[in-house]
């Protein structure tokens, strides 16, 4: 088992640091999901227009912090002008790494153009493979990094997970690539994550996390499927659910 996923019990992974408790993807918002107790960071990568990898989910600026322009627009000297929730920074993927040697985090590549820079940075960091799973919602690019990149956790792509579905039902008997999944509880308005699937991807040795879980109700039905990981912007909401039951 790589060491990603070399845990037990069900790991909190805090989306964009927990983007309705701290401000998304900064440094900041990294800083207090550890400090709460989070056990996986999950985090976005955008590229700017000359070529540098930041930690950013939207294609544009728009929702943050309120541009009228496309991110890769702009030079890094530029984005690092940015003041984001009022005064916080737009950080780079390499400074975050090297801040956060030993965190694990899900890293998910949102263009074909930051893959190679992104992979670049990564190499020159060889410690930190271990600590990084990819993800992307794009089974080609996956496929493109999968190809450039070694010795680190891989997600599913959504032809993966089409695939393991099938293979749940007995319907699909072939190779699967990737080495976890994370998935929504609901998929063209049809319930995915059941107990049965749960069940046969513990039966498959394979880590099923689910994302984006707000609710506590939410959050108690996956803790009963016995999940391995719950992606949540309020991570504190799920680390006091999780306690309140251990009592």
């Amino acid at each position: 088992m790589k060491d990603y996923l070399n845990y037990d019990g069900l790991a909190v992974m805090a989306h964009r640091g927990g983007s309705l408790e701290a401000p998304e993807n900064t440094i900041e918002s990294f800083k207090y999901a550890l400090e709460i107790g989070s056990d996986i960071i999950e985090t976005d990568i955008q590229l700017s227009s000359d070529g540098i990898p930041y930690i950013f989910h939207d294609d544009d600026l728009k929702r943050i912090p309120g541009i009228e322009k496309n991110f890769n627009e702009l030079l890094a000297s530029e984005i690092d002008e940015l003041n984001i929730f009022d005064d916080y920074k737009i950080p780079t993927l390499e400074e975050t790494l090297k801040q956060f040697p030993n965190t694990k985090f899900q890293i998910d590549f949102k263009t074909d153009e930051v893959v190679d820079p992104a992979i670049e940075i990564i190499n020159k960091l060889p410690n930190i493979k271990k600590n990084l799973c990819v993800a992307s919602f794009s089974s080609q690019r996956l496929q493109k990094i999968r190809s450039k990149l070694s010795d680190v956790t891989y997600s599913m792509g959504p032809h993966e997970v089409l695939k393991l579905l099938l293979k749940s039902f007995g319907v699909y008997r072939g190779e699967i690539s990737g080495d976890c999944l994370q998935i929504p509880i609901y998929r063209y308005g049809i319930k995915i994550v059941t107990r049965r699937f749960v069940d046969f991807c513990k039966r498959e040795n394979i880590k099923i996390s689910v994302w984006t879980i707000n609710s506590i109700e939410e959050m108690d039905y996956l803790i009963d499927l016995d999940v391995d990981g719950i992606i949540t912007d309020k991570p504190r909401a799920l680390i006091n659910l999780l306690a309140s039951k251990n009592t």
